[in-house]
């Protein structure tokens, strides 16, 4: 029982006591007040601003970059095939030597002494020469000159720099190689005078084709792998030397053309699915071959599968806008948030090839992609091991 006088003073205290509850649920942590509501906890860090999603630790999001509701997946009786090859390097290009005879060259002839100027240059490699030039600039010139390489006749009459500069024929060329400048003697009747010639900077110019135009990788298959597998495909990342030089690449396995297309250098990560009836048990030949430009082919992976149904595999481009962001410290991040069924979740992002493992009993799974992400079009499949729902897949910046 209480007094009536004491009636205002409960009342006081049960309304500062209710806008003290409420200030505290106010001031609370986010997964606090999840926890409360029954919501869906987002981890330490994690916010939305308009859509954007950001990792605490990562810094302010800067935009989805792919986005997909991968839904329910199963996991395969046999886990995904994988191959590793090795880098390959090919190249075909032409590779200058430029050789100076002499800087300056003064030659003349009367008719009773002749004149003539002799050099001598080498050709280390003959075998990948492509040609050679002869080229100076013509000071002054008064008369007929010939030029001869190794006994034969090059060129011969008035030299001019239209006819500049001088290809010898390969038939001629030695390893050891002899130039002779002769200024043909004046006429008869110009027995008084004299013709000469002034040459400035002469030099060689060798041409040598430096390839490496073709290689081969091979794997091996059991005839029970052969006979499980549902999809393969060839991964790799073209790497271009030389952007200013575009060439064409050429793959064939076990001599069936399988691609034949111009190399972008900033594709990203390029995929190549084989028919598995171009496959054989036992040892398959990849042929690789361009007709021109530098290019090594890095992170090149076979990937098969074996299941009855396609594992998800999803593209995903990363442009220069995203990479120079990484470059300035950026991170490419994935995340994954699944049903909450109360089961673990277990198996393997492949990113471009590369395993990304996952073994967590929390709705979220969220990792970092630096350094498996590439600039142009890049590849995510998801293995799992488990059964499991994505309901959504996430890859951004933070």
């Amino acid at each position: 029982m209480s007094k009536k006088g004491d009636t205002p003073a409960a009342a006081y205290f049960i309304m500062m006591l209710a806008l003290f509850l409420t200030i505290y649920v106010v001031l609370l942590p986010t997964q606090e007040k999840q926890a409360m509501m029954g919501e869906p906890i987002t981890p330490p860090g994690m916010y939305t601003n308009d859509g954007v999603p950001s990792l605490g630790g990562y810094g302010e999001g800067y935009g989805n970059i792919f986005s997909d509701s991968p839904g329910f997946l199963q996991p395969y009786a046999v886990a995904l095939l994988q191959r590793d090859l090795a880098s390959i390097s090919l190249y075909s290009s032409e590779e200058k030597e430029y050789e100076t005879l002499a800087a300056n060259v003064h030659i003349e002839s009367t008719l009773v002494s002749k004149d003539k100027a002799e050099f001598i240059f080498d050709i280390d490699d003959t075998t990948t020469l492509q040609d050679v030039k002869l080229l100076f600039f013509v000071v002054d010139a008064k008369g007929e000159m010939t030029i001869t390489v190794n006994g034969i006749k090059v060129l011969s009459g008035e030299i001019t720099s239209d006819l500049l500069p001088v290809t010898i024929p390969k038939s001629v060329i030695g390893q050891v190689n002899r130039v002779t400048f002769e200024v043909k003697a004046p006429g008869l009747f110009a027995f008084m005078s004299k013709n000469t010639y002034t040459l400035k900077d002469v030099v060689v110019i060798k041409t040598f084709l430096r390839e490496n135009s073709y290689e081969i990788r091979q794997f091996v298959l059991t005839e029970q792998e052969l006979y499980d597998l549902n999809r393969m495909s060839l991964i790799f990342r073209p790497n271009c030397l030389k952007v200013t030089e575009t060439g064409r690449l050429g793959i064939r396995l076990n001599g069936k053309l399988v691609h034949d297309a111009e190399i972008v250098c900033d594709a990203g990560v390029a995929e190549i699915d084989f028919s598995p009836m171009d496959l054989i048990a036992g040892r398959n030949i990849l042929e690789f071959a361009i007709d021109k430009g530098e290019y090594t082919l890095e992170n090149v992976v076979v990937e098969g599968d074996y299941s009855s149904a396609e594992f998800y595999k999803g593209h995903f481009t990363l442009g220069p806008a995203e990479m120079d962001a990484v470059q300035q410290g950026a991170n490419i991040v994935l995340r994954a948030r699944f049903v909450n069924d109360g089961y673990r979740k277990q198996g393997t992002f492949y990113v471009n090839g590369f395993p990304v493992y996952f073994d967590s009993s929390s709705i979220e799974f969220t990792t970092d992609l630096n350094g498996i992400g590439y600039q142009g079009e890049n590849v995510i499949s998801i293995v799992p091991d488990t059964p499991l729902e994505v309901v959504a897949l996430d890859i951004f910046l933070a």
